[in-house]
């Protein structure tokens, strides 16, 4: 573990309001939000939620290829199918034993893979359970994994490398308490904002 890299952990986040995209993902959350009022239960695979996925993705990953392809049909149809493994998700927080629905996790995953890429998974399943699903993309595993922040992930072209991920950055949280410093409701979306600031904006 790289004890100094998050030295500056959460204080650093607040230069992500530098960033022009900064207010996306909160517009996204306010759909599903939304969604959760209007549709109770069905909230994951309503209107509003495929709304908040294309914004983000269209706004945090429009540069892959992949993200061009989607619609609200394929969208739809990728969140029924994997509704009961997504709602058992979000009892859990990235620091709790969220390993015991592991299987699951690879299951969604594996499908989201399909059609939103390593990197546009991570953005949905975010916006789908923000308490557990820690966003990545290129640059940020190549650091990771650089400076041996993270290990043995490569450019995340497996599930199991997310997996893998999430495992490094709950055993980085625990171990430097990281916890202890953010809300536990804000804690991945915080380690999101530190890796985008640390890394990307520098």
């Amino acid at each position: 573990m790289c004890t100094e890299f998050y030295n500056e952990f959460p204080g650093a986040t607040s230069g992500f309001i530098n960033e022009p995209r900064y207010f996306v993902y909160d517009l996204s959350l306010e759909l599903i939000a939304k969604a959760k009022t209007e549709h109770g239960e069905n909230w994951i695979e309503a209107d509003n939620t495929i709304k908040a996925i294309i914004l983000l993705l269209y706004c945090w990953n429009f540069a892959a290829p992949i993200t061009k392809t989607m619609t609200f049909e394929k969208i739809r149809t990728l969140l029924l199918k994997q509704k009961s493994n997504i709602k058992s998700t979000l009892k859990h927080s990235i620091i709790d034993n969220w390993e015991i629905d592991e299987e699951k996790i690879l299951s969604i995953v594996s499908e989201f893979k399909n059609d939103f890429g390593q990197t546009g998974t991570s953005k949905a399943l975010s916006l789908l359970n923000p308490k557990l699903f820690v966003m990545w993309d290129t640059r940020i595993r190549r650091c990771l994994e650089r400076d041996k922040i993270i290990s043995e992930i490569g450019n995340g072209e497996t599930p199991e490398k997310y997996i893998k991920y999430l495992k490094d950055i709950k055993r980085n949280i625990l171990g430097l308490k990281l916890q202890d410093r953010v809300d536990i409701a804000f804690l991945a979306k915080k380690i999101d904002e530190y890796h985008f600031v640390k890394i990307l904006m520098k």
